[in-house]
C-alpha cells in the first residue's frame, strides 16, 4: 500500500545521505516534496530531476530558521502531510577536544530544530486529525557512547521524545515513527571523523534504511532499529553490565577514529 502518493512531505537534511535517499524514493512513489538543507546548489539540482518538488534552503543550526521555514511553506499555501526530521550530525573525540560552539550547533540541529518543527507542524496535523512524523534517531540512542558522548545523548533525546510523542497522539490520527539506523554508507562518517572499516561487514545502505523505514511507517510501527545485526547489537549489549558494554563500545569507536583525531 502506498501511503505517500500525492502527499506533501517535508524532508530536512535532504541534500545527502539518508535524506537524499528519502527524497528520491518518495519522488518515485508520487509524493510532493519540500526539501530543505544548507546546500542550495544541491537542492536545486535535485528539484530539477524530480516530478514534484520545491526547495527551501536554510541552516537548521540557526534557531530562527524553523519558524522561517514554516512561514514560507504557509505563504506557498502548502499543507505538510508528513514531516521527516532527518537533519543531524555528530563528531568523534574526547569531550574536551571540541568547544561549546560546536556542541551548541549539534544540539540545535539534532534536537532543537527537530522539536521546533514538530511543534509547528504537529499543531496543524492535530487540527486536521491527520498527519505523520518520522524522526531519524540512531542505534547510538540506546546506550552511552564514549568518544561520541554528545551525539549519542542527542539521539537518546530524539528516541525518547519520539516514543513519548507517539503515545500522546496515537489516538489523534497522527502516525509517529522513530528510525534508529546503525552504521550507514553516508557522508556522516566523514564529518564525524570516523572510519567505517571496523564495521564494514554490516554497513547498511541509505536505500535499505529508507525502504525499511517507509515499510515500518506503512505498518503503523512507532520505532524501528534498522537491520538484523543492529537489533542483535542492541540485544547483545543489554545482556552485560553497563561497564562491560561501555568498554566494548569504547574499543570499537577508538578503532574507527581517524589518525588525524588520535
Amino acid at each position: 500500500m502506498n501511503n505517500f502518493k500525492n502527499k506533501t512531505i517535508l524532508i530536512t537534511g535532504a541534500s545527502s545521505g539518508i535524506g537524499e535517499c528519502f527524497a528520491k524514493t518518495l519522488d518515485e512513489l508520487g509524493a510532493n516534496l519540500i526539501l530543505t538543507a544548507r546546500s542550495k546548489d544541491k537542492l536545486d539540482q535535485m528539484v530539477l530531476s524530480m516530478n514534484s518538488a520545491i526547495s527551501i534552503p536554510g541552516d537548521l543550526s540557526d534557531i530562527n530558521f524553523s519558524k522561517k521555514l514554516y512561514n514560507q511553506i504557509k505563504e506557498k499555501e502548502l499543507t505538510v502531510d508528513i514531516l521527516i526530521n532527518n537533519a543531524g550530525f555528530g563528531f568523534s573525540g574526547l569531550f574536551l577536544d571540541s568547544n561549546m560552539k560546536n556542541y551548541k550547533e549539534m544540539m540545535d540541529v539534532n534536537m532543537y530544530s527537530l522539536v521546533a518543527l514538530t511543534h509547528l507542524f504537529l499543531n496543524d496535523m492535530v487540527k486536521r486529525k491527520n498527519g505523520g512524523i518520522i524522526n531519524i534517531s540512531s542505534l547510538a540512542s540506546f546506550q552511552a557512547i564514549p568518544y561520541f558522548s554528545m551525539y549519542a545523548a542527542s539521539k537518546a533525546f530524539v528516541t525518547s521524545f519520539t516514543v513519548g510523542l507517539y503515545e500522546e497522539y496515537r489516538k489523534s490520527g497522527i502516525r509517529v515513527l522513530g528510525v534508529c539506523p546503525g552504521y550507514t554508507k553516508t557522508n556522516f562518517n566523514k564529518r564525524a571523523n570516523m572510519s567505517s572499516k571496523p564495521v564494514a561487514g554490516y554497513l547498511m545502505t541509505s536505500q535499505q534504511v529508507v525502504d525499511q523505514s517507509l515499510n515500518a511507517y506503512n505498518s503503523g510501527k512507532f520505532l524501528i532499529i534498522n537491520g538484523r545485526i543492529n537489533r542483535f547489537i542492541k540485544f547483545f549489549t543489554s545482556l552485560f553490565p553497563l561497564k562491560w558494554s561501555l568498554r566494548f563500545t569504547s574499543t570499537v569507536i577508538k578503532k574507527g577514529m581517524s589518525n588525524n583525531q588520535w
